[in-house]
């Protein structure tokens, strides 16, 4: 009987996977060059839409916040429909490709123009006619809520405005206050604002500036905020000049781990009320829980609303080992030092140097 040899099938079955092995690769490839296209499409469309110049349409006003974010400006070109997205504005920021500054204030922006050509009036600054008929409110760095309070038309009212419980919880704080959350700033106002109006955007500027720090320097993110902020209060009323921030910081934070009084003057100033005066001895011994002469660690709270950059001190001290500090007979700066003797030392250069100023001072006040 005669017996057919069997078939073997292996060759057209191993021509059959090499070609769908080839058809595979080969639609991979046209779908990747199709994604690349459409992704090149959709980046020039979007290119486009940020660089093409436009015709300037409708006008509309808009209010910059002091120490608005490129995201806070873009969100709000969006909000007003100036343009379509957001994210518009932060590519035309990156396109610029230059140190950008925008001033906070009122501005006339028209519809219709590119995110590239909006940044570009931004970057002028706001117009003298919109700014002269804006009310201008500013609150400098280093006020109490009551001094504060003076530079208002209703003190009283600002005073309990500043005690708004909804605005302390959503600060995550325990006060009784908002003393040390008012953000130091210059405002604008289509007019002029009531006491709670005004608190509630210096409680938001304060959030901002907040948010901003802690992305510099998340480390302060896991501190009490309170604590913080009482460091920066007393930091801001100790020292007028910015490079000394820090030391002064430092050196409370040295005191603190040693378990020494801080024995600063300002938070007697606080405690007394007592501003622009000489301090005596005897305010020393006032029974104050803000006295840091009789009373270890920190006030109960900040004493005053620090601007910025004693915020930023707090946050970031210097890296030194001083335990103290005596002013300078400039009135500004400070001789710091690691040992009490190197401080006595200091004190008394001071003694001897601001002596002939006193003596000028009184002899003026004796001549009729």
């Amino acid at each position: 009987m005669y017996n057919r040899p069997a078939e073997i099938p292996d060759k057209p079955r191993r021509w059959t996977f090499w070609r769908l092995v080839m058809l595979s690769f080969i639609w991979a490839w046209v779908l990747l060059l199709a994604g690349i296209g459409v992704a090149a499409i959709a980046a020039f469309l979007v290119y486009d839409q940020v660089t093409r110049p436009g015709e300037p349409g409708t006008a509309v006003e808009i209010m910059i916040p002091q120490g608005a974010s490129g995201r806070d400006i873009g969100r709000l070109l969006a909000d007003k429909r100036l343009i379509e997205h957001e994210g518009f504005f932060r590519l035309a920021l990156r396109l610029k490709n230059e140190d950008v500054n925008i001033r906070h204030g009122a501005y006339e922006l028209h519809k219709g123009l590119s995110a590239l050509q909006l940044l570009q009036v931004l970057m002028e600054g706001p117009p003298p006619h919109l700014q002269a008929n804006q009310m201008r409110v500013t609150i400098p760095e280093g006020l109490s809520i009551t001094q504060t309070a003076a530079l208002t038309n209703t003190p009283e009212a600002f005073i309990e405005a500043a005690k708004d419980a909804a605005l302390i919880q959503r600060l995550g704080i325990t006060a009784e206050t908002l003393e040390g959350f008012l953000m130091p700033n210059t405002y604008f106002f289509d007019k002029e604002p009531e006491p709670q109006v005004l608190v509630t955007v210096m409680v938001a500027q304060f959030e901002k500036e907040w948010e901003t720090l802690v992305t510099e320097n998340p480390g302060a993110a896991h501190l009490d905020k309170k604590y913080l902020v009482t460091v920066a209060s007393l930091v801001e009323r100790e020292t007028k000049v910015d490079e000394e921030r820090p030391l002064v910081a430092q050196v409370i934070y040295n005191r603190l781990q040693k378990n020494m009084l801080l024995q600063m003057d300002s938070t007697l100033q606080y405690a007394l009320n007592k501003y622009g005066q000489r301090l005596l001895k005897e305010d020393t011994q006032v029974k104050s829980t803000y006295n840091t002469y009789r009373t270890k660690g920190l006030p109960p709270g900040p004493i005053c609303n620090p601007g910025l950059k004693s915020l930023r001190a707090a946050m970031a001290p210097a890296d030194v080992s001083y335990l103290y500090f005596v002013s300078n007979a400039d009135g500004n700066t400070h001789t710091f030092s690691n040992t009490l003797e190197e401080h006595n030392r200091a004190v008394a250069r001071f003694a001897r140097e601001i002596q002939p100023q006193r003596a000028a001072q009184q002899s003026e006040q004796q001549q009729p």
